[in-house]
This record gives structure tokens, sequence and C-alpha cells, in this order.
């Protein structure tokens, strides 16, 4: 049992010092959390989760959700969206919403970016949740 535990301290520790290495200005974009996931093959939730232990801040959301320049939906008029990518979007709701890690697949589906399939999103009033790193619910 012993063992066990020590090999979560080391994973934990493993995680912590690859997190914090991967800083950008004192915090954590969400494509370097994404590829630390990947790297070390844990979950995205589980670099989340860490982040937040150590107090660091998870920045430039891939779909543009907590950027400080994000658009509103008034903002949003501007920006064309394909039929496709609206069609899309709405073909995927879970209970009225967009979960993160749906938009990656639509994203990938489409061949598009992650963030134009958040911007549709915005434009569409329709609210991403349950994020992959567990910024939001």
């Amino acid at each position: 049992m012993t063992n066990g535990k020590k090999e979560v301290k080391e994973v934990s520790t493993e995680l912590e010092e690859k997190v914090t290495s991967s800083l950008v200005d004192g915090q954590l974009p969400c494509s370097i959390a994404f590829e630390v996931a990947q790297e070390l093959e844990v979950s995205q939730r589980e670099i989340g989760k860490t982040a937040d232990e150590l107090g660091i801040k998870i920045t430039e959301c891939q779909l543009g959700c907590f950027e400080s320049e994000k658009a509103t939906y008034s903002d949003v008029g501007s920006i064309d969206i394909n039929n496709t990518l609206a069609e899309e979007v709405k073909a995927v709701l879970v209970s009225g919403y967009l979960p993160c890690a749906v938009t990656f697949q639509v994203a990938k589906k489409l061949k598009v970016a992650p963030k134009e399939v958040g911007n549709a999103a915005n434009k569409l009033k329709i609210k991403i949740t349950g994020c992959q790193l567990g910024c939001f619910p």
C-alpha cells in the first residue's frame, strides 16, 4: 500500500513541476495545459486541479470563454458564421448548452479553430459549459 501512495505522490510532484515549468508570465495558457495533459497522460481536469491547488490562473481559453477581450453577445454581430457551423453547433447541444469537449469535436469535424466554434456559440447566444480543465461548470 505504501508503494501505491508513493506513486501517487511522485505523479503529483511530476504534475506540479510540469505545470509550474509550463507557465507563461506566471499563468497557464489553456492550450499548454492540454499539451501537458497529453504529455503526462493525465486528464485535462487533473491539470486544472493541479493549477488550482498551486494558485495558478489558467488563461487564453482556446474557445475564447475567459479572455479579457471576449466578445459579448452584442459585440458578435459583426462576426460572420457559416450556416454549416451554426447548424452543427445547434445539433450537438446538450440541454441547450454546448459542452467544452463537444466544441473541440465540432472544430475537428469541420476543420476550423476551436475559437471559431466558441465565437459561433457566442453569436448564437449559446453558453459553453463543462470546461475540461475545470475552470467553469
